[in-house]
């Protein structure tokens, strides 16, 4: 199925809010101006080969020169140029992208293009753009004349055709000193409009709109350069001619790739405020839960009714089941799990609470509802991440579509230019955010008995030391651990940790913690030590009394 598709039965679900629907990328309606992106294009002579063969990559210091079916570089006298840019908005850089097509034709003497395809894509372009660009009488009686003359030159330097195009497509596109169109510079921008279903290409200069602003300055004024004359061609025959390199850029708005990017970053911007309203009742019903939540496991005299352990049974298996990610893994993206693994962990988390039939030990009704709304909870966190990786999924595969039909490498340069702008991008990982959120206000309220588990005697460190190097121990093993002369931490070798410590060791918040929140491992705790004690002493009874 193809994804267009897949993406508009996603969103006509019943279960996707119709805010959600509004703010989606919009995918078919971007693809339809990407058609008119190509329509444009085919008016400049730019097919999609062709653009292949011709487009620049700026990152690179040389030209890329691309080829399906074969691997070669020639030196490429027409190069296309993709440019992306922000527009200024009241001397700050703005949201909105100004694209822009940089033709450079560059030219030299001893320039030798020999390649076929790229003498036919040469000459197919100087028609075109010596068409639409409307050049003057004069020059097309000069490129007339040579035209005319081509015949002549041909016949004594038969290895120069490619030559001779290139140098017919240079001079036709050049505008020297004495043309009008070289008074100001500002005319060699030009911009692509649809009139009665038709393309024209005008010059553009002050009337440029504001989103345009930030646009590549035009190229100064060129310099008039003589161009080789018939007549130096027939006598230089037998000598190289000096090299003279010339170069002419025009650039060229098109009109509905603007339209592309402005409607894709309105699409990004909508996103934004929904992943922002969505985090922020998310974080509000974690609030509210938590204050439920606590009141059901706060210690005191009602601990009858209490649904501690319960609690700490519900938030032990759901850590165990790292729905979201693994919480131990160093990197995050390895860490971070798909919508199908999220959804079956959440559903085994389900089954293992009913297994343990959990949820009918409640003593209290707040209970069962307040488990209900955590689950609600986390599906709808479920949704959401569904929802934002439908759109980054079509947010790359419509980048991608963009390039394979215009050949213009946006996939790589617009995400870099917008990355700052949108927390679709920038932000955090939701899932990390609410997870951490959850953990830090929801799931700490009711400690786990592993976090305060004394190392050497796996049960409750009650009566806590905790030594210089941070590690906690019960009282009573490190007892034992001096009486062996152990003196180092059992966990770090800290030296003379253990040697070291103090009645000012004791950790009266982690003993308060204990008391409170597990008070029959702190029962356990005490007649355990009891009964060590009174065996300990019964075992040094070597001589039982004897009454005579």
């Amino acid at each position: 199925m193809k994804f267009a598709k897949v993406l508009q039965e996603t969103l006509n679900a019943e279960d996707i809010p119709q805010e959600w629907v509004l703010a989606a990328i919009q995918y078919k309606a971007l693809k339809k101006y990407i058609g008119k992106v190509v329509q444009e294009l085919k008016f400049l002579g730019f097919e999609q080969n062709a653009m292949k063969l011709l487009i620049h990559d700026s990152e690179d210091t040389q030209s890329k020169v691309i080829d399906v079916d074969h691997d070669y570089n020639p030196k490429n006298p027409v190069l296309a140029e993709y440019i992306l840019t922000k527009a200024m908005d009241n001397g700050k850089s703005g949201h909105s992208i100004v694209p822009m097509l940089k033709i450079t034709i560059d030219y030299s003497e001893q320039l030798n293009v020999t390649d076929d395809q790229m003498s036919t894509i040469t000459a197919n372009i100087k028609k075109k753009i010596e068409s639409v660009l409307s050049v003057p009488s004069s020059k097309r009686t000069q490129t007339s004349l040579r035209e005319e003359l081509r015949t002549q030159f041909q016949d004594l330097n038969s290895n120069n055709n490619s030559r001779m195009q290139s140098l017919d497509l240079l001079e036709t596109l050049n505008i020297n000193s004495d043309s009008d169109y070289d008074s100001s510079g500002e005319e060699r921008i030009y911009e692509i409009r649809e009139e009665n279903d038709e393309y024209k290409l005008s010059p553009t200069t002050s009337h440029v709109n504001s989103s345009r602003e930030n646009s590549p300055p035009p190229p100064p004024p060129m310099k008039s350069t003589r161009m080789p004359s018939i007549d130096d061609s027939l006598s230089d025959t037998q000598e190289e001619p000096p090299v003279k390199q010339r170069k002419q850029e025009i650039y060229i708005m098109l009109n509905s790739d603007v339209k592309f990017f402005d409607m894709l970053n309105e699409e990004l911007e909508s996103l934004d405020h929904v992943r922002e309203d969505e985090e922020t009742k998310m974080i509000t019903q974690i609030t509210d839960l938590s204050q439920t939540v606590s009141s059901l496991v706060a210690p005191g005299k009602n601990s009858r009714r209490s649904d501690l352990y319960l609690w700490r049974e519900l938030f032990r298996i759901y850590l165990d089941s790292e729905v979201y990610f693994r919480y131990n893994d160093v990197n995050s993206s390895a860490a971070e799990k798909n919508m199908e693994q999220i959804k079956k962990n959440l559903e085994q988390f389900l089954e293992n609470v009913n297994k343990l039939q959990i949820l009918t030990q409640f003593k209290q009704k707040k209970s069962l509802e307040a488990f209900n709304e955590f689950i609600k909870m986390n599906f709808h966190l479920l949704k959401v991440l569904e929802y934002q990786y439908l759109n980054s999924e079509a947010f790359r595969k419509i980048l991608k579509k963009f390039d394979k039909q215009t050949s213009l490498g946006v996939q790589s340069k617009f995400p870099d230019l917008v990355l700052t702008d949108h927390i679709f991008f920038s932000g955090k990982n939701l899932a990390k955010t609410i997870c951490y959120i959850m953990q830090d206000n929801l799931i700490t309220l009711v400690p786990q008995l592993e976090d305060y588990t004394c190392p050497i005697c796996c049960s409750v460190a009650y009566k806590p030391i905790r030594l210089e190097c941070g590690h906690l121990f019960c009282v009573r093993c490190l007892v034992k651990m001096k009486q062996q002369r152990n003196v180092n931490c059992p966990m770090c070798r800290y030296e003379r940790a253990i040697e070291l410590a103090s009645g000012a060791n004791l950790d009266l918040e982690a003993m308060d913690i204990m008391e409170k929140y597990f008070p029959l491992e702190v029962k356990a705790k005490l007649k355990e030590r009891s009964t060590e004690k009174y065996s300990d002493f019964a075992g040094n009874r070597d001589n039982k009394c004897n009454v005579s």
